[in-house]
């Protein structure tokens, strides 16, 4: 039997409820609920990410985020502030095990990296590549998502082009995935907090300069649309099985509102840098 694969396209769409989904799905999934599911989305206006364990208070400037009426969210997997605004995002759950990725984090990050490298490649991006452990960009504590690139990210001539995060339970993983469409490195540099004026300076320095986007490596830059066909075939190729586009479950969407109950991440500050 063919391994069963859920797509799920949802197009651009609220923060909270974004998040939400995902975590819905991840947590069906390790229930043993859902199937293995490829999720590609958007974002309705620029919202800022926090990573599931990192500290809001260190990190985020609840005022310029106010005043730029910007919303915060927290991922359920891991990693640092991303301002999502020009990009395209995939969510990957799939059971553990499950036969097209290895038994651990590293072994998923590279199999989902490798999807990542096909769709980029059939929208055409030449030679992007994954980091490896000997290519991983070096530098201080940064509370930017792209100031850096990790292990099994993808870049392109030395930059960032796609970020990455993921999230294990006992039987199911979660990754997200955001592609840079174009960036704003000021309005996403401007909404974090740095331990001195210094690191602030440096930190805008290395958002600017370590960092690319569609837009600069394609004659024009691509519509949310046109990546769409470029991600489902790269990952049916990367994972071959019984793909189906389905909607969500009554348990995921009973599971989505209770999600989207609970107590907003910017409703919990008490302090500002």
């Amino acid at each position: 039997m063919k391994n069963p694969w859920r797509l799920i396209v949802d197009g651009p769409g609220d923060g909270r409820l974004n998040m939400a989904i995902d975590r819905a799905i991840l947590t069906a999934c390790d229930r043993g609920q859902a199937p293995a599911t490829l999720r590609l989305y958007g974002w309705d206006r620029p919202t800022l990410s926090i990573g599931y364990s990192q500290n809001e208070l260190r990190d985020v400037d609840r005022v310029q985020c106010e005043r730029r009426n910007i919303p915060i969210v927290r991922r359920f997997t891991g990693g640092r502030a991303l301002l999502h605004q020009h990009e395209f995002t995939y969510s990957l759950v799939a059971p553990i095990p499950h036969p097209g990725f290895a038994g651990n984090l590293t072994g998923a990050f590279s199999a989902v990296s490798k999807a990542v490298i096909l769709s980029l490649e059939r929208a055409g991006v030449l030679k992007p590549e994954m980091v490896g452990k000997e290519k991983r960009t070096p530098g201080k504590r940064s509370p930017a998502c792209f100031s850096t690139s990790n292990h099994w990210e993808i870049t392109v001539k030395g930059k960032k082009l796609a970020g990455s995060a993921q999230r294990r339970l006992n039987g199911a993983f979660l990754q997200h995935g955001s592609i840079l469409l174009d960036k704003d490195p000021e309005l996403a540099h401007s909404l974090l907090c740095y331990s001195s004026e210094s690191e602030k300076k440096r930190g805008l320095k290395n958002l600017t300069s370590s960092t690319l986007t569609l837009k600069e490596l394609l004659p024009m830059k691509p519509e949310w649309t046109e990546l769409v066909p470029c991600f489902v075939d790269g990952f049916q190729k990367t994972f071959p099985g019984l793909w189906k586009p389905e909607p969500l479950s009554a348990l995921e969407m009973e599971l989505v509102k209770g999600y989207l109950e609970e107590e907003p991440v910017s409703s919990r500050f008490c302090s500002t840098c």
